[in-house]
Formats: structure tokens, C-alpha cells, sequence
């Protein structure tokens, strides 16, 4: 059994949005969920301040109780961070909408995302994560691929639940629903159900209590920044900040899930290919070919 955590990052007004996972086995959570308690305690050593929640956009620009915390150290943090999850082993999922390419007109088939008469972002992200997930897990060991969903509140349950237990026919083709039936079929006598990787309808939970949460939040801030930054979308706010995310983000592609089990660069599917023309260009390949790294301020004990 796995469960994947999920935050988001770019619901607001930003040009692009990012939902990132963080999938762990069961029975390997509980040593992440007490490291992660221990970060926030030496953190609130560090700040004088009790740190019970990590929210990325306030850290990454010393806002609030991170103002004591300098530029070069918080890039430590943020550097040991990533080095003690790539130890943890666990793996990253994510998907990404450049919001402008998503052309409302192109949704007339697809029902139920357009919201007030807006195209709904955040449920075209989710629904093309939950793909992912039941493609990459689908070519494992059944029990093994079976995955828990938890996302982070302030999102609309109902919407997503819909999706799992009724999945649009439009998406049957990105994980080959219909040959999957057919192999199921020859050993199976009553097969199971589209997105059959994905245990129940997903939950939702609030960040403050929920620590893995917290590092998507963290990775999907990333990876939207990066892209934002590289599309030229957003300036940098100093030097060299383009490089530094990219740096972090290169980390970060270690242990992605890769680039095949969520869109082609060229290719497939006329669902994936959909997915494929409303993603940020700086994130097609991201696995594959990530960023180049930089040499970064080495990271201290955290």
C-alpha cells in the first residue's frame, strides 16, 4: 500500500500551476513523518519562534518568522532539505498547466472543468496526476501499486471524488484502460474498475497536521517557479536566481517519476497529447533532462 501526498502551488493569479506528490510506502511514512518534526524543531531553534507549519512562499522570500534567516541560509535549508529526501527514497509525481495555452473552447468535450464559465485548473492538474499515478503503478505488482490519495484542503472533494469513481472516457487512452481490461479479463473473472490503482475516493486533510504535505508544498513551489522563471514569466529578484532554482529543481529530478508516465514530448495518445499542449515547456523533460546544476552554498546539519 502507498499514499500519495498533494499540494499545489499557482491557484492564485500565476501564470502557471503546479500540483506535486510526494508517494511513500506505508510502512516507511512514519521515519519521514518524525525527520520532517525534527526539521521543524531545529528550525524554531533557529528562529526563536515555534515553526509548526513550513509554507514555501513564505520561506523562500524571508517573510514573517523567517526574516532572521538570511538568504545563504535559508538556500542551506532548502539544500539539506532536498539531500534528506533523496536519502528517504520516496518518489515524485507531479503535473503542471501553463495556464494560457489552455484554450476554453478545447473543453467542450470534456465536461465538468469549466468553472464559472473559467477553465478549472486545479481539476485538469489533479485528473492528469491521478493518470500518472495509475499508469506508473498499473506496471508494478498489483498489491504494490495500490495507492492512498490525501490532498491538501481548500479544494472541493466532491470534484475530485466524481473523477475516481467515474473517470471521463477521454482519459481511458493515457494509461491503455482497455487493453489493461482485457489482460485483466484472462485471469480475472470480474475485473476491476478505471483507476483501479487509486484506493477509494481521495482525502483531504490540512497541512498544519500533515507534515508531508508540507513538502509538496515545498516541490511544487519549486517546479512552478522554475518554470515560471525560464519562461520568462516572472523576473528574477536577484542575480543568480534562476540558476539557484534551477540547481534545486535539477535535485528534485532525481527522484521524479519519469517524464513518460505523464506526457510525451512527441507522440502518444490524443489524451496525453492533450496534456502534453497545455504544459509548461520547461517541464516537459524534466526527468529526462533536467535542469544543469550550479554549485550551491554547502548545506548544514538542519
Amino acid at each position: 500500500m502507498k499514499f500519495c501526498y498533494v499540494d499545489e502551488s499557482g491557484k492564485g493569479a500565476e501564470p502557471v500551476l503546479v500540483l506535486a506528490g510526494i508517494i511513500a510506502d506505508a510502512h516507511r511514512m512514519h521515519v519521514t513523518k518524525s525527520d520532517w518534526l525534527g526539521i521543524l524543531q531545529r528550525l524554531s531553534n533557529d528562529v526563536q519562534r515555534p515553526v509548526e507549519e513550513f509554507h514555501t512562499r513564505h520561506f523562500y522570500k524571508g517573510n514573517g518568522i523567517w526574516r532572521s534567516l538570511n538568504g545563504e541560509q535559508r538556500t542551506a535549508v532548502l539544500n539539506r532539505i532536498l539531500e534528506w529526501m533523496n536519502e528517504r527514497n520516496h518518489k515524485v509525481v507531479f503535473a503542471a498547466v501553463d495556464k494560457e495555452k489552455v484554450d476554453p473552447s478545447h473543453l467542450s468535450d470534456k465536461d465538468n472543468f469549466i468553472r464559472n464559465d473559467k477553465p478549472n485548473f486545479w481539476k485538469l492538474a489533479a485528473v492528469h496526476l491521478l493518470l500518472s499515478i495509475q499508469k506508473y503503478h498499473q506496471s508494478k505488482e498489483r498489491k504494490k501499486g495500490h495507492t492512498v490519495m490525501v490532498f491538501d484542503n481548500g479544494n472541493d472533494p466532491e470534484e475530485i471524488a466524481e473523477v475516481v469513481l467515474k473517470p471521463p472516457t477521454w482519459t481511458d487512452s493515457f494509461y491503455d484502460y482497455q487493453r489493461e481490461m482485457r489482460k485483466r479479463k484472462a485471469n480475472i473473472p470480474n475485473p476491476d474498475l478505471p483507476l483501479n490503482m487509486i484506493v477509494d475516493v481521495p482525502y483531504f486533510a490540512d497541512s498544519r497536521h500533515v507534515g508531508m504535505l508540507q513538502i509538496a508544498d515545498l516541490f511544487s513551489y519549486l517546479l512552478r517557479h522554475h518554470a515560471e522563471l525560464q519562461a520568462g514569466y516572472t523576473n528574477p529578484d536577484y542575480g543568480d536566481e534562476k540558476d539557484k532554482v534551477s540547481s534545486w529543481v535539477s535535485r528534485l529530478a532525481t527522484f521524479l517519476v519519469p517524464d513518460n508516465f505523464r506526457w510525451k514530448a512527441s507522440g502518444g495518445c490524443e489524451c496525453n497529447k492533450f496534456f502534453r499542449s497545455i504544459a509548461p515547456e520547461p517541464l516537459v523533460e524534466i526527468h529526462r533532462r533536467p535542469p544543469q546544476a550550479i554549485q550551491l552554498v554547502p548545506a548544514p546539519s538542519i
